[in-house]
């Protein structure tokens, strides 16, 4: 067996932080007009010696599908709610 490793130019906390920064700024780009990512909850979490950042999301994908889609889509059925508990390296969905 082989085993290969990239050596990153930042620590294992850094990386956490900036992948907790660009998960919120995608979501923050696809919002508006009333479309996109609503934050409801993001705050940190500890739970049985656990540490990281629990996040309740609502996607409204009303203008990410077709039109056609759109209109035969069932009232709601177009809102997904998505709970996150973020602890790097691991993270439920």
């Amino acid at each position: 067996a082989r085993e290969s490793r990239v050596v990153l130019p930042v620590s294992v906390d850094e990386y956490q932080v900036g992948q907790l920064y660009t998960v919120a700024e995608a979501s923050k780009n696809e919002t508006g007009g009333g479309d996109g990512v609503e934050v409801l909850k993001n705050e940190p979490y500890e739970k049985d010696g656990e540490k990281g950042q629990y996040t309740h999301k609502i996607y409204h994908l009303q203008t990410k599908v077709s039109g056609f889609i759109a209109k035969i889509a069932p009232k709601g059925s177009l809102t997904v709610h998505e709970k996150a508990w973020n602890a790097y390296p691991y993270c439920r969905t």
